[in-house]
């Protein structure tokens, strides 16, 4: 029988009146968090309102999805409790958390064929218990700690251990939030959601001590109260989630901030059907209709000159004096803009060197045609110039074509139709004796030149005489300055020698130093990554700035104006020569300029900018003239710019249908001739004609077309909410390659039975295309199955498309499958991907093997990329051990860029968290002396 004070007593808090209230709470706090650190970021367009609705999708989302978890441990707790009352809830997490701890247990022999090694399952259930066992007894003293610190009798040190935990959950889940933001921004999906999972669970901990007040050993709170408070949070936050849904499909700032730049919101909305894409508008709205002009005037004429094309690589406008740079990077270029034509925005066509420089030398849109025909081969401008007479010579790096080298392979293996060719990696003064060289022994009549110059890639080197200091910028800027000295020697013995010459000076892409979260390029379509200089000198034209935009595939057919050569009527670059007259022709009659980066697609039409993301349907909208650094998204605040601009892009995209009718061949239309738009379209990457592709899968469409609708089905991103339905049909499709194929885009989108047949899929030896089991291999890696490890593996060493390698890395860092790692490990050495390569191989975590610790530690000790440097040491933190461990504080002393000093700490903050071996401990302890700085290059 109970006494009169133990039934009046009030009952206690019992584990799953815990586990709820902990998890709305907890969930709740992160998601607001993640807003308010974004809205703290100073997040382009996130007004008030925005703000408002951004913190409503947080709550929404992240309360009842602690919720849930809280109410699955409160189930596992309600089931341990009579059996193991003391070890009840911190097995039960134990156990929320063994889903983890077997994927790693067991990775070290997944797939369809198991390794031979004798035992291996024995070792892979060891592990797991051992994993288990470790997460148990941590849980235990952190309840032990968390809890004793509420009760009345409690001691100081109880009450002390208690706020320990506390600080302890907030602390590591600062630095999950903080790694999330600033390491590797971007970059590999998994590895950002890992640790918006992290940052989420140190915050439930963090409440979790919260919530609890014991006294005499029990919970003072009713029970319910507990269970009402739920319900009302729960109710609250769905409620709030149903106000803030509508304004994401409203605002296309809102979804850029939520996509974008949130962490722990973004992983939530991931679960998500992604937004509908807006419907592209026609021709015949448009918002604002082409106005007829007078005819432009005429440019110069220099029909016997020689030309001079000089690009610098990785060489950003605004570190350019004649751009407004205030160091001294450009004294010489500064001096030739001074007496020449400069463009004061010139875009590139893409952020990288290979497509920017195929457009600048065929005045076509390269990356998009790459697209549509990978294969196909168009005349450079030296063809044409060759015809009339032009000597024609080429220096540069071998680098040119290391993007989508075989999309350039014709071009690398005929030297864009250069006759005199240099290609090698030299330095900028070796590459003036060169040319002075060509001169001299072939003593051409009438030359065209292009020299690349590519001292301002990274890795930096602090060049003697030209030091700006020891970041990464400064180097930057000191490979600049080394640069600049070289164009003036060249300027002067071209203006010595050839008198008279036209000289082009340009770049082939920006360089971003944090500028919106990045490093280097290749990533994004802000300025700093695509904008560049242009400068053109035309002797006898006065001096003039030019202030409307332009582009690199402009220089193609300006040329041939500045010669009187006629423009090839398939160039799609505009010929400036009106624009360089005196006076020249207004900037307000420049067409718009475009550029493209994997999913993003960009638009500047006078002093407006738009990049649109066709795959998660959103643009930002940038006013150039107000907002220069690209801070404010201006896109719910003008739609109809944005509308407007949007059409342009669209026409834009349809256009090279037209001017390039012979690209559109393919399976559906192998000998040329019409095709559906979307067939076109979805050649380009554009998801806007997901679902149209997937109701050809069953239409009564030629077979031809409905295979190839399939298959790029399977080319572009999954949109489940929009082609799930047509998808699943299309697997009873009358042909068996469509089958097929719609049996790969199902397993994409999480259909169980697809990803079973894709299984089958990837082992087929009956005469089943190298792509398609290619691509059924990355849909099971995107379903974290091991199954096509092998298969991809091999894919490595026969890859030439960086999109695809890309691919075919992170779905091997997905699956953690140590067969895998020979291949890896065979292509570290090189440049292209290396980000993603040492990432994969991190991925593999404790059971990684010294192989691959060795291979990271050398990375992290001196790779000459800082990214590959911070990757590097995050890969050591998620395999651990006393050797990972060393390394990492041995780097710690030495490094001095902040990003990777930022992913150590990171890393070794994770460890000691997790780690309590004595030799671990050890090694963790500072150093007693700084190490000196080690040399990067």
């Amino acid at each position: 029988m109970t006494s009169d004070a133990e039934a009046s007593a009030p009952p206690r808090y019992t584990p799953l009146s815990l586990c709820l209230l902990t998890g709305v709470l907890g969930g709740g706090v992160a998601g607001f968090l993640d807003a308010a650190v974004t809205l703290a970021r100073r997040v382009p367009g996130l007004t008030a309102p925005r703000f408002a609705s951004l913190a409503g999708l947080g709550v929404g989302l992240a309360a009842p999805g602690g919720l849930f978890l809280a109410a699955v441990g409160a189930l596992l707790v309600l089931a341990l409790r009579r059996r193991a009352r003391s070890l009840a809830e911190p097995l039960a997490m134990g156990l929320l958390a063994l889903p983890v701890i077997g994927y790693d247990a067991f990775a070290l022999f997944a797939g369809r064929r198991a390794a031979l090694l004798p035992g291996h399952q024995a070792v892979s259930v060891v592990l797991l218990l051992a994993g288990l066992g470790a997460v148990v007894a941590a849980l235990r003293i952190y309840l032990r700690f968390a809890d004793a610190g509420g009760a009345a009798e409690s001691s100081g040190a109880d009450r002390a251990g208690r706020r320990l935990m506390i600080s302890t959950s907030v602390g590591l889940a600062v630095t999950a939030y903080l790694a999330n933001v600033l390491l590797l921004p971007r970059l590999y999906p998994w590895f950002h959601l890992s640790l918006s999972l992290a940052f989420l669970a140190f915050v439930l901990l963090a409440i979790r001590v919260l919530v609890v007040r014991r006294t005499d050993g029990g919970a003072v709170v009713q029970r319910r109260h507990v269970v009402l408070w739920v319900l009302a949070l729960s109710t609250m936050a769905m409620g709030i989630l149903a106000l803030a849904v509508p304004q994401l499909g409203a605002s296309q700032s809102l979804r850029f901030a939520a996509y974008e730049k949130t962490t722990v919101i973004r992983a939530l909305l991931e679960l998500f059907p992604r937004p509908r894409v807006a419907r592209l508008v026609s021709r015949a709205e448009r918002l604002d209709g082409d106005i007829d002009e007078p005819a432009l005037p005429g440019g110069p004429r220099l029909p016997v000159a020689d030309v001079f094309v000089i690009s610098i690589d990785a060489l950003r406008a605004d570190h350019v004096g004649a751009y407004g740079y205030r160091r001294p990077t450009t004294p010489h270029i500064d001096a030739l803009a001074a007496r020449s034509v400069r463009f004061d925005r010139a875009y590139a066509q893409a952020p990288h060197t290979s497509f920017s420089v195929a457009s600048m030398l065929t005045g076509k849109y390269y990356p998009t045609i790459a697209r549509l025909a990978p294969g196909d081969v168009h005349d450079p401008v030296t063809a044409v110039l060759r015809r009339y007479g032009w000597k024609t010579a080429a220096f540069y790096p071998p680098a040119v074509f290391f993007v989508d080298a075989q999309k350039l392979k014709a071009y690398q293996d005929s030297n864009f139709d250069f006759e005199y060719v240099k290609v090698e990696f030299l330095d900028a003064y070796k590459r003036l004796e060169q040319v002075a060289a060509f001169f001299a022994t072939d003593r051409p009549g009438r030359a065209f030149v292009w020299l690349h110059l590519f001292e301002p890639h990274e890795p930096y080197d602090d060049r003697a005489g030209f030091s700006f200091g020891s970041r990464d910028i400064d180097r930057y800027d000191s490979e600049i300055a080394y640069t600049d000295a070289a164009v003036g020697k060249l300027v002067a013995y071209i203006e010595k020698t050839r008198p008279g010459a036209i000289i082009v000076l340009t770049a082939d892409h920006g360089e971003e130093f944090d500028d919106h979260g990045g490093r280097y390029h290749g990533s994004t379509l802000f300025d700093e990554q695509v904008r560049v200089p242009l400068i053109i000198h035309v002797p006898g034209i006065k001096p003039h700035v030019v202030s409307g935009p332009v582009e690199v595939v402009d220089i193609a057919p300006t040329i041939l104006g500045l010669l009187d050569i006629p423009v090839p009527t398939r160039m799609r670059g505009t010929d400036l020569g009106p624009w360089l007259a005196s006076p020249p022709a207004s900037a307000l009659r420049l067409p718009p300029v475009f550029a493209e980066v994997m999913e993003k697609r960009m638009v500047v039409w006078g002093h407006e900018k738009l990049i649109c993301d066709m795959d998660w349907g959103f643009c930002a909208y940038h006013d150039l003239e107000a907002d220069p650094g690209e801070r404010k998204n201006l896109a719910d605040d003008r739609p109809d710019r944005v509308a407007a601009l949007r059409g342009r892009l669209d026409d834009w995209l349809d256009d090279h249908g037209r001017f390039e009718p012979q690209l559109l061949r393919g399976p559906a239309n192998p000998n040329g001739g019409d095709i559906p738009r979307a067939i076109a379209r979805g050649r380009m990457g554009d998801l806007m004609v997901a679902r149209e592709l997937a109701e050809m899968l069953r239409s009564d469409s030629p077979v031809a077309v409905r295979r190839e609708a399939a298959r790029l089905l399977v080319m572009l991103p999954p949109r489940p909410q929009e082609t799930r339905d047509l998808v699943l049909a299309g697997r009873a499709a009358d042909d068996a390659e469509i089958r097929d194929w719609a049996t790969v885009a199902a397993a994409r989108l999480g259909d169980a039975a697809a990803q079973e047949a894709a299984r089958t899929l990837v082992e087929r030896t009956d005469g089943a295309g190298k792509e398609l089991r290619l691509r059924a291999a990355l849909a099971l890696a995107l379903a974290g199955d091991p199954a096509g490890a092998p298969v991809l593996a091999l894919a490595l060493d026969d890859c030439e498309d960086a999109s695809l390698c890309r691919l075919v890395i992170l779905g091997l860092g997905a699956v953690r499958d140590r067969r895998a790692v020979p291949a890896l490990l065979r292509h570290l050495p090189e440049v292209l991907n290396r980000r993603e390569i040492v990432g994969a191989l991190g991925a593999m975590g404790p059971l990684a093997g010294e192989p691959v610790i060795s291979a990271l530690t050398s990375r992290l000790d001196s790779d000459e990329y800082v990214p590959v440097r911070a990757e590097a040491a995050t890969g050591l933190g998620k395999i651990g051990g006393a050797a990972a461990v060393s390394a990492l504080v041995a780097a710690q002393g030495r490094e001095r860029e902040q990003l990777v000093l930022t992913a150590i700490g990171t890393a070794l903050g994770i460890l000691r968290a997790a780690d309590s071996k004595p030799e671990v401990n050890r090694a963790l302890k500072p150093p007693a002396t700084k190490g000196r700085p080690g040399s990067r290059h």
